[in-house]
């Protein structure tokens, strides 16, 4: 049995010699590319010889380039402008030029291979380790389907911008954070992998939080506040304080969960403190977001998988708490601040926006992707707060752009989703539990922190989730494989 284990496992690390669907990708690339160069593109000839490279690298090097793309993907302020040149299209759907994150262009790279890996492998050899799996499927096609739909609301939103934002971020996000997860993290070695990519990224910007503290004059009645500060003059993490404190509330859970898989207790120690560490600089940010997320994630595993810790420990949590007491006292001191004010302010009217935008279109709303241009075209807000900001909260960019059709799709998508990681939970036990419950209180947090913020069709909402539900599938499998030989074979 061990052996036939084994002749699977090396039969799905074997790369393919089948050229002829790669040879012919590559053909379109050129194709489209001088199409691209004909009609006037500037940035073709590069876009070509990039994407080409791109498409090998992935191909030969799936996992790799998936790791990358993960590394990339969670810095918001890492982005590429391309210029659309001429083109009618690109000047209506981009404004002529196209932005988009570092990590989503890895991203695409990678969802290429696994595409052609899985015509391969699976649709020609049917090799099981390449069956592709699509996680809680039905019910995001309906929220794709509602933001589709919102194209006929009598606001009269552009057909193109809409199919743009369908496409990329809603099906996107999908395909790249929940799909592409789901089918790569098949084993607990893929998964120490991803966790070992996000504490990294994690560790990185807890030290450009201490950092910060260290050149920024404090107010005359606070003290220093950590935000993200650029490397090289690129602000990598973004441009405020609240991106900062979601990153670190996202790659603290994912460095707990890698320490319950680490095999040395030194290595262990060293991730907990390494996550102790993230959770502290994202409390020092002082975002109300992340003490919330911090409070119910806290919360969440104490009265779950660590409630034996809870009594266990009881006087050490008591002393962590009343250590805990003086930065609670200054984030009341905080909220109650003038920049605090200030902020509360542009939420409340940003809210009106979307509360406007509602009523006057409350099934379908308004049309996906036209909430900034709502906010664009008032002019209270520009003249008290200047440039148009995104609805800061899903929940009012929703009712704003989908209405209540688009709303009932998202609450599905999470309940499925959180459904279909408790189903699987159910036979877990030890570690891989422990584990699991981590990750939902990770991607539970992610989506309490887009309650209140802006990266709601971002990695850092999506692949929280992704993750979630990828490693969930994964365990159960598992258990459900050594059940199965348990009752064949005996095998104890």
């Amino acid at each position: 049995m061990e052996g036939n284990h084994q002749i699977k496992r090396n039969s799905a690390q074997e790369i393919p010699q089948d050229w002829p669907i790669l040879s012919w990708g590559v053909f379109l690339l050129l194709f489209v590319g001088t199409i691209l160069v004909v009609f006037g593109v500037p940035f073709g000839p590069i876009a070509i010889t990039i994407g080409i490279i791109l498409l090998i690298f992935s191909y030969r090097a799936t996992y790799t380039s998936f790791y990358l793309a993960v590394f990339f993907s969670l810095f918001l302020g890492l982005t590429v402008s391309l210029d659309t040149g001429s083109l009618n299209i690109g000047e209506r759907a981009f404004g002529g030029s196209i932005d988009i994150f570092l990590g989503d262009i890895l991203f695409m790279g990678v969802i290429t291979a696994w595409a052609i890996k899985v015509i391969l492998l699976w649709f020609k050899r049917r090799d099981v380790n390449w069956r592709p799996v699509m996680p809680i499927w039905k019910s995001y096609a309906a929220l794709a389907g509602a933001h589709f739909i919102s194209l006929f609301s009598s606001y009269g939103p552009d057909p193109v911008l809409v199919g743009k934002f369908v496409l990329r971020p809603i099906i996107f996000c999908y395909v790249a954070f929940i799909a592409l997860p789901a089918n790569l993290i098949r084993s607990e070695r893929r998964l120490r992998a991803v966790l070992g990519v996000l504490t990294v990224v994690g560790a990185l910007a807890a030290l450009n939080a201490y950092v910060s503290l260290l050149d920024v004059e404090p107010y005359a009645w606070a003290i220093r506040r950590a935000h993200p500060i650029p490397l090289f003059g690129i602000s990598l993490i973004g441009d405020n304080h609240n991106l900062l404190a979601e990153l670190l509330m996202l790659t603290a859970p994912a460095t707990l969960a890698l320490s319950y898989l680490a095999k040395k207790s030194r290595m262990r120690t060293f991730l907990i403190i390494a996550t102790a560490a993230q959770v502290l600089a994202g409390l020092l940010t002082f975002a109300r977001s992340a003490w919330i997320v911090f409070i119910f994630q806290a919360g969440f595993l104490l009265t779950t998988v660590w409630r034996p810790i809870l009594k266990k420990y009881a006087g050490i949590l008591l002393g962590f708490v009343i250590i805990m007491i003086p930065l609670v006292l200054y984030q009341i001191q905080f909220s109650f601040s003038p920049t605090a004010q200030s902020s509360n302010s542009t939420r409340w009217m940003l809210t009106e926006i979307a509360w406007t935008a509602f009523v006057e279109h409350p099934i379908i709303g308004s049309g996906a992707g036209t909430y900034i241009w709502r906010v664009g075209n008032a002019r209270v807000f520009l003249i008290e707060f200047g440039a148009p900001l995104e609805a800061h909260g899903f929940i009012q960019k929703l009712m704003a752009e989908v209405g209540l059709l688009g709303l009932a799709a998202y609450g599905l998508v999470l309940f499925m989703a959180g459904k279909y990681a408790w189903l699987r939970l159910q036979s877990l036990n030890g570690n891989p539990r422990i584990v699991c419950f981590i990750l939902t209180a990770s991607a539970s947090g992610a989506v309490i922190y887009q309650l209140f913020n802006t990266a709601y069709w971002t990695s850092h909402l999506w692949l929280p989730i992704g993750l979630m539900l990828a490693t969930t599938e994964m365990y159960y499998r598992r258990e459900k494989s050594k059940q199965k030989d348990k009752y064949l074979f005996g095998v104890s």
